[in-house]
This record gives C-alpha cells, sequence and structure tokens, in this order.
C-alpha cells in the first residue's frame, strides 16, 4: 500500500507543523479560541503522535465548556506520553470538574508522580482524595505541602477544616501562632481561625474554640459586607423572598397551575437547612444503584430565572413540562445518565417547593430535619465556600432558621403530605430501620444492603459533611451545642419557639 499524500492547507499547500502551531499560538493569545482549535486540529491531524497541538486543544475545550472533549485529548496525550505533568494535571482538573473524583484524584497523582514539586496538582490531589474519603492520604499530602513555609498557612488550614481530630500538638501551636501574625491576610486569617476552631473543639477547650469560631464569624461578617454581600443586605432580600412566597404560593394558586401534561419524572430533592444532615441523607440514597447523587447546584433556580410567573392565569398546558425538561437537560450536562432517580440536595431548593411539585408531580421532596440548635451551633462553626452570608451572626443565624422553618409550614399547609420530614436524630438513633423507611417507604426504591454500607460508597463527597459520611453513623454531634449554650444564648433567643425547652440557665 502506498503511504497517504501529506496534509494541505486550504491553498494545497503541505501543512508545515511548525508554522500552523505558531499560527494557532498566536490565535489563542489574541482570544480567538475558535481560530485556535481549528489551527491546532489541523496540527493534530498532521502530526497524530505530536502533543503539543493535542495539549492546547484540551486547554482550549476546558475554556469552552466542553469538558468531555477536553477530557478526550488530554487522555490521548498522556497516551503518547506518560511523563507529562501539565497533562496529567489538566486531565485532573476536567474529571474534578465533571465529578468523577476518583478519576482526578488517579489523574492528580500521576502529575504529582512525575513532578513531585508541583505544588498545584499536590493540592488537588489531597482535595480530590478528601473528596473519595481517602482522608488519611489527604492528610499526608497536606502535611508534605505544610513544610513548606509559603504553602504552610493554607495546608494547614484545610488539614485542621478537614481533620481537626488529627492535628498534632506542634500543629495546633503552628495554627495559633498563625493566627496571630501580623502581616496575614484577612481572608487567611478567618480561615486559620475557624480550622483553630474545630481543633480545639475536638479537644474540649470549648472556651478557647468558641472564641476562634466568634472571630472568624465577626471577620467575615465584615469582609462579606465591604465585599458587597452585605449580611443585613441579603437578610432583608430573604425576607422579602418569604413574604412573596407566604403571600403568592397558596394551596389556590398552586391548585390552578397543576397540569396533566407535567413531566412523569420522579426527582428526589433534599432541601432544608445548611448544616442539618442532608449530606448523610444523599449519600445513604446514593449508594443505591438505582440513584445518582448530584449535590448541589443552581440548575432549578436558574431554569427558573424569569420563566416562571408566580402571579397571574396559569400557564399553558406545556409550560411546567417544558421548565422540567430544561432542569433535566441541565442535570445532564452536569453529569447526570438519565436515566437513575437523580438526588438534589442543593438545601435552598426548599423556595422552590411549590414549583417542584408543579414540575415533577411523582418527585420525592425529603425535608432534612434537624434540632435546631444543633444546626444552628453547627452554621456558626462553619466556614462556607460561597453564599449563606447571613450565617456568620448568632442572632441572625436563629432569625433566618425561624424563616426557613415557616416557609417550610407554609408548603405543608399548601401541599399538605406533599414533603416528608427526615429527621436527623431518629436517623442517627435507629439507623437501620430508618435507612430502610427512607430507602423503600420515602422513596420508592426496592431494598438494597448496600445503603446501609453507605459510608464505602465510592463516590465523590465535597460538602462540609465529606468527611463525617465515610464514617458508620454516630450520635456525637447531637446535643454537642450544650456545651456552648451559655455563649449561643443570642442564637438561642433568636430561635423563639424551636430554642430547646430545657432550662438553660444551670
Amino acid at each position: 500500500m502506498s503511504a497517504s499524500a501529506p496534509l494541505s492547507d486550504r491553498t494545497g499547500r503541505p501543512i508545515d507543523l511548525a508554522e500552523q502551531l505558531d499560527a494557532a499560538a498566536a490565535h489563542y493569545a489574541a482570544g480567538r479560541l475558535a481560530e485556535a482549535a481549528y489551527a491546532y486540529t489541523v496540527a493534530a491531524m498532521a502530526a497524530p503522535d505530536d502533543t503539543r497541538a493535542l495539549s492546547s486543544l484540551g486547554v482550549i475545550n476546558i475554556r469552552l465548556g466542553r469538558l468531555e472533549d477536553a477530557a478526550t485529548h488530554l487522555e490521548r496525550v498522556v497516551r503518547i506520553d506518560p511523563n507529562l505533568a501539565a497533562a496529567h494535571h489538566n486531565l485532573g482538573y476536567v474529571r474534578q470538574r465533571l465529578g468523577h473524583w476518583a478519576e482526578a484524584a488517579a489523574a492528580y497523582g500521576r502529575a504529582v508522580a512525575c513532578d513531585p514539586d508541583a505544588a498545584a496538582s499536590r493540592l488537588n490531589l489531597a482535595i480530590a482524595l478528601a473528596a473519595t474519603g481517602r482522608v488519611g492520604e489527604a492528610v499526608d499530602q497536606y502535611r508534605r505541602l505544610a513544610v513548606d513555609p509559603a504553602r504552610q498557612i493554607d495546608a494547614l488550614t484545610r488539614l485542621a477544616l478537614l481533620a481537626p481530630g488529627q492535628i498534632t500538638d506542634q500543629e495546633r501551636d503552628d495554627l495559633s501562632r498563625l493566627v496571630r501574625a501580623v502581616e496575614l491576610g484577612e481572608e487567611a486569617r478567618i480561615g486559620l481561625l475557624f480550622a483553630l476552631g474545630g481543633v480545639l473543639d475536638t479537644r474540649a477547650a470549648s472556651d478557647a474554640a468558641f472564641e476562634a469560631y466568634a472571630e472568624g464569624n465577626r471577620l467575615k461578617r465584615r469582609a462579606l459586607a465591604r465585599s458587597g454581600a452585605d449580611p443585613a443586605m441579603v437578610d432583608e432580600q430573604n425576607e422579602r423572598a418569604a413574604n412573596f412566597i407566604r403571600t403568592r404560593l397558596n394551596a389556590d394558586f398552586l391548585a390552578q397551575q397543576q397540569t396533566p401534561s407535567a413531566s412523569s419524572v420522579a426527582p428526589i430533592f433534599i432541601v432544608g437547612f445548611p448544616r442539618s444532615g442532608s449530606t448523610l441523607i444523599e449519600h445513604i440514597l446514593a449508594s443505591h444503584p438505582q440513584a445518582q447523587g448530584m449535590g448541589e447546584s443552581p440548575a432549578l433556580t436558574e431554569v427558573l430565572m424569569d420563566r416562571f410567573p408566580y402571579a397571574g392565569a396559569p400557564r399553558d398546558a406545556g409550560h411546567f413540562r417544558d421548565l422540567a425538561d430544561a432542569y433535566l437537560t441541565a442535570q445532564k450536562a452536569r453529569g447526570w445518565d438519565g436515566r437513575s432517580r437523580l438526588v438534589d440536595k442543593t438545601l435552598e431548593n426548599y423556595l422552590h417547593v411549590g414549583v417542584i411539585a408543579l414540575m415533577f408531580p411523582r418527585a420525592v421532596i425529603l425535608h432534612s430535619l434537624r434540632d435546631a440548635a444543633d444546626t444552628g451551633f453547627a452554621c456558626f462553626r462553619q466556614l462556607f465556600v460561597a453564599g449563606n452570608e447571613t450565617l456568620y451572626d448568632l442572632t441572625q443565624i436563629g432569625e433566618e432558621y425561624v424563616r426557613y422553618r415557616g416557609i417550610m409550614n407554609h408548603w405543608d399547609q399548601a401541599l399538605p403530605g406533599r414533603v416528608i420530614q427526615v429527621s436527623h436524630e431518629a436517623l442517627v438513633a435507629a439507623p437501620d430501620a430508618q435507612i430502610r423507611w427512607l430507602v423503600t417507604e420515602a422513596c420508592g426504591l426496592d431494598w438494597r444492603r448496600a445503603c446501609l454500607r453507605f459510608d464505602r460508597a465510592e463516590r465523590g463527597v465535597t460538602t462540609a459533611s465529606g468527611a463525617q459520611v465515610r464514617r458508620p453513623i454516630f450520635t456525637t454531634s447531637v446535643g454537642r451545642w450544650r456545651a456552648y449554650a451559655k455563649p449561643l444564648r443570642p442564637m438561642l433567643d433568636a430561635l423563639g419557639s424551636y430554642a430547646p425547652t430545657e432550662d438553660l440557665t444551670r
């Protein structure tokens, strides 16, 4: 068989690989990503075993949000040359974005093996290991990073937030020293304070722990106010939203909007307040082979934005089916396989319970409910990745909790029996019976014993409770607030009827 002719450009001239790569790089530098992608594609066709064009196509597809295409190019790169640390790192990033945490950890691990000094790869490796439940290995990676003075603050903060009980005396002393450093930036100081509070909390040093939490919350609240996400402003917005729901989305309005053509798909939505035990519920359900946990996402909020009229005449018959289809399409883009029971753990969807019921009449809506004082104190101890601006002040935590419970009470009246409460305390007190009830009766799934072994499930968990759900169910978090009852008084007062009824004056 004769050899194939060399590739030609649009003028018929044979491709000069160096010129093609230079032209592609010029397009990329100028921000012309489509032109750069075309030029790199031509270069890759001209030299199939040259990794430069393929690597660049991977990066371009990452920037364009075409993650599966990026993965295809990067996998080809590392097959051609397994020693390219940057390609392994980028592949890890893609897998991480797609929620494939085990594959992300493997890719980052290969990047570190290729370049042990690649601190960014090692950091992402630790994050991926933690997400897949390999906490001990993640701790080891953070400790290796902490040896570098330039990385010590970030590494120790992440280590302490992930596994406060594994912090050594020396690491605790380092945290205490670093948090007092004059030159420390505010963001770093906030992280260190929350981390130090957690470490001291595990050592039953409640006074010192609360002091660290309180200072961390104070600084975080001040930083939010300066950033344009003023907690006072957010509080006003939340109150307006609650009033809107209570006055507009009543039983009569929801009944008028119902349509027989709504979607027949039956997703599972978990709603509630932050730190209420929702991650545990999702992890149990995601251990079922017919369910797929999707974590938290803005998918529903984005679909509903400017598309659902909360007042006025009922919509046409296909309106809510269109909304449902748009939501399912968004979840497929995030990795839903389209067959399994989708489990959406976006807690703030409690605001959208009425719309969920219209979009998905067969949906299961689970209300993750935990003791109010334990929930509020857990929020006070938590440095959230984003949002939750009103949860950095004790009084405001209590007020936000009361507002949320008011909305859930509204749904119970407007849609009686539609929302199923899942008690965290009942779940941890009698896990076998409660898990069976949750899986079969609440969600309508057939029984699988794998749901009892949820802590062994190999799936990524990146929420604040990620490390906890890798352990068998424990009860030590129940009543944890009692050791801090006196300084928690502002929150307990603000909780009103949801506050504990026991005598707290002792």
